[in-house]
Protein backbone atom coordinates (compact mmCIF):
# COMPACT_ATOMS: atom_id res chain seq x y z
CA UNK A 1 0.00 0.00 0.00
CA UNK A 2 2.85 2.35 -0.78
CA UNK A 3 3.31 5.16 -3.24
CA UNK A 4 6.76 4.34 -4.54
CA UNK A 5 8.83 7.20 -5.81
CA UNK A 6 12.03 6.61 -7.83
CA UNK A 7 14.20 6.55 -4.68
CA UNK A 8 12.02 3.88 -3.04
CA UNK A 9 11.86 1.88 -6.28
CA UNK A 10 15.67 1.89 -6.54
CA UNK A 11 16.01 0.81 -2.89
CA UNK A 12 13.44 -1.98 -3.35
CA UNK A 13 15.20 -3.15 -6.49
CA UNK A 14 18.57 -3.20 -4.72
CA UNK A 15 17.08 -5.38 -1.96
CA UNK A 16 15.43 -7.80 -4.36
CA UNK A 17 11.86 -6.73 -3.59
CA UNK A 18 9.49 -6.75 -6.55
CA UNK A 19 7.83 -3.51 -7.48
CA UNK A 20 5.03 -2.77 -9.90
CA UNK A 21 5.54 -1.71 -13.49
CA UNK A 22 4.99 1.91 -14.42
CA UNK A 23 1.82 0.83 -16.26
CA UNK A 24 0.52 -0.80 -13.08
CA UNK A 25 1.20 2.35 -11.05
CA UNK A 26 -0.42 4.59 -13.68
CA UNK A 27 -3.51 2.32 -13.80
CA UNK A 28 -3.78 2.43 -10.00
CA UNK A 29 -3.65 6.21 -9.94
CA UNK A 30 -6.19 6.45 -12.76
CA UNK A 31 -8.51 4.23 -10.71
CA UNK A 32 -7.89 6.42 -7.67
CA UNK A 33 -8.77 9.53 -9.69
CA UNK A 34 -12.01 7.88 -10.86
CA UNK A 35 -12.92 6.96 -7.28
CA UNK A 36 -12.19 10.49 -6.07
CA UNK A 37 -14.29 11.99 -8.86
CA UNK A 38 -17.22 9.75 -7.94
CA UNK A 39 -16.92 10.57 -4.24
CA UNK A 40 -16.74 14.29 -5.07
CA UNK A 41 -19.91 13.94 -7.18
CA UNK A 42 -21.59 12.53 -4.07
CA UNK A 43 -20.35 15.47 -1.97
CA UNK A 44 -17.65 13.48 -0.15
CA UNK A 45 -14.24 15.13 0.27
CA UNK A 46 -11.61 12.76 -1.14
CA UNK A 47 -7.94 12.91 -2.07
CA UNK A 48 -5.21 10.59 -3.29
CA UNK A 49 -2.34 9.92 -0.90
CA UNK A 50 1.11 11.01 -2.12
CA UNK A 51 4.28 11.46 -0.07
CA UNK A 52 3.95 15.27 -0.20
CA UNK A 53 0.23 15.36 0.70
CA UNK A 54 -0.67 16.01 4.33
CA UNK A 55 -3.61 14.23 5.93
CA UNK A 56 -6.93 15.96 5.42
CA UNK A 57 -10.49 15.30 6.56
CA UNK A 58 -12.49 13.02 4.29
CA UNK A 59 -11.78 9.95 2.20
CA UNK A 60 -8.05 9.25 1.98
CA UNK A 61 -7.52 7.13 -1.17
CA UNK A 62 -4.32 5.10 -1.23
CA UNK A 63 -3.13 3.12 -4.25
CA UNK A 64 -2.07 -0.43 -3.37
CA UNK A 65 0.94 -0.88 -5.61
CA UNK A 66 2.37 -3.77 -3.63
CA UNK A 67 3.38 -6.99 -5.30
CA UNK A 68 2.46 -9.22 -2.38
CA UNK A 69 -0.36 -11.72 -1.85
CA UNK A 70 -3.11 -9.09 -2.12
CA UNK A 71 -4.80 -8.17 -5.37
CA UNK A 72 -3.97 -4.67 -6.50
CA UNK A 73 -6.52 -1.98 -5.85
CA UNK A 74 -7.20 0.94 -3.55
CA UNK A 75 -7.65 1.39 0.16
CA UNK A 76 -9.91 4.19 1.32
CA UNK A 77 -9.67 5.37 4.92
CA UNK A 78 -12.12 7.84 6.43
CA UNK A 79 -10.24 10.63 8.15
CA UNK A 80 -11.96 12.68 10.85
CA UNK A 81 -9.08 14.46 12.60
CA UNK A 82 -11.20 16.13 15.30
CA UNK A 83 -12.79 12.84 16.33
CA UNK A 84 -9.49 10.99 16.11
CA UNK A 85 -7.75 13.56 18.29
CA UNK A 86 -10.46 13.37 20.97
CA UNK A 87 -10.38 9.56 20.89
CA UNK A 88 -6.59 9.43 21.14
CA UNK A 89 -6.61 11.97 23.96
CA UNK A 90 -9.16 9.90 25.90
CA UNK A 91 -6.98 6.82 25.48
CA UNK A 92 -3.66 8.40 26.34
CA UNK A 93 -4.53 10.97 28.97
CA UNK A 94 -7.36 9.18 30.76
CA UNK A 95 -6.18 5.65 29.97
CA UNK A 96 -9.79 4.76 29.18
CA UNK A 97 -10.19 2.21 26.36
CA UNK A 98 -13.98 2.35 26.82
CA UNK A 99 -14.10 6.15 26.50
CA UNK A 100 -17.18 7.49 24.72
CA UNK A 101 -14.89 9.54 22.47
CA UNK A 102 -13.16 6.37 21.29
CA UNK A 103 -16.46 4.59 20.69
CA UNK A 104 -17.84 7.62 18.82
CA UNK A 105 -14.79 7.76 16.54
CA UNK A 106 -14.92 4.00 15.85
CA UNK A 107 -18.64 4.09 15.06
CA UNK A 108 -18.24 7.03 12.66
CA UNK A 109 -15.46 5.13 10.84
CA UNK A 110 -17.74 2.09 10.42
CA UNK A 111 -20.71 4.22 9.30
CA UNK A 112 -18.54 5.96 6.72
CA UNK A 113 -17.17 2.60 5.54
CA UNK A 114 -20.74 1.46 4.82
CA UNK A 115 -21.60 4.76 3.11
CA UNK A 116 -18.47 4.78 0.95
CA UNK A 117 -19.04 1.17 -0.14
CA UNK A 118 -22.65 1.95 -1.04
CA UNK A 119 -21.76 5.09 -3.02
CA UNK A 120 -18.98 3.35 -4.92
CA UNK A 121 -21.06 0.25 -5.68
CA UNK A 122 -23.85 2.45 -7.04
CA UNK A 123 -21.27 3.93 -9.41
CA UNK A 124 -20.22 0.46 -10.61
CA UNK A 125 -17.06 -0.04 -8.57
CA UNK A 126 -16.26 -3.29 -6.81
CA UNK A 127 -15.92 -2.11 -3.21
CA UNK A 128 -15.76 -4.25 -0.06
CA UNK A 129 -14.82 -3.81 3.60
CA UNK A 130 -11.01 -3.79 3.54
CA UNK A 131 -10.78 -6.38 6.30
CA UNK A 132 -11.95 -8.93 3.69
CA UNK A 133 -8.61 -8.37 1.92
CA UNK A 134 -6.35 -7.29 4.79
CA UNK A 135 -7.33 -8.14 8.36
CA UNK A 136 -5.53 -5.13 9.82
CA UNK A 137 -7.39 -2.61 7.63
CA UNK A 138 -10.56 -2.65 9.72
CA UNK A 139 -12.89 0.22 8.91
CA UNK A 140 -11.29 0.94 5.55
CA UNK A 141 -12.78 0.27 2.12
CA UNK A 142 -11.04 -1.77 -0.56
CA UNK A 143 -11.76 -1.09 -4.23
CA UNK A 144 -10.63 -3.86 -6.56
CA UNK A 145 -8.62 -2.79 -9.58
CA UNK A 146 -9.81 -3.53 -13.06
CA UNK A 147 -10.72 -1.85 -16.27
CA UNK A 148 -13.23 0.95 -16.40
CA UNK A 149 -15.11 2.35 -19.33
CA UNK A 150 -15.19 6.13 -19.76
CA UNK A 151 -18.98 6.20 -19.40
CA UNK A 152 -19.32 4.05 -16.29
CA UNK A 153 -16.49 2.91 -14.00
CA UNK A 154 -17.36 -0.81 -13.88
CA UNK A 155 -14.53 -2.81 -12.39
CA UNK A 156 -13.54 -6.44 -12.40
CA UNK A 157 -15.15 -8.40 -9.62
CA UNK A 158 -18.65 -6.94 -9.97
CA UNK A 159 -20.50 -4.75 -7.54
Amino acid sequence: MNYRDSENRARDDAHGHPFPSEEHVVAGHELAAQVCRELHRAGIPAYIVHPQVTKQPGARVEVDDSQDDHASGLYIHWSAPGLAEAAFKALTERQDPAAPEWKHHAEVILLMQTALIGILRLAGFSAVPAEEVDDIAQGDVYVHAGTASPSKPALAGGA
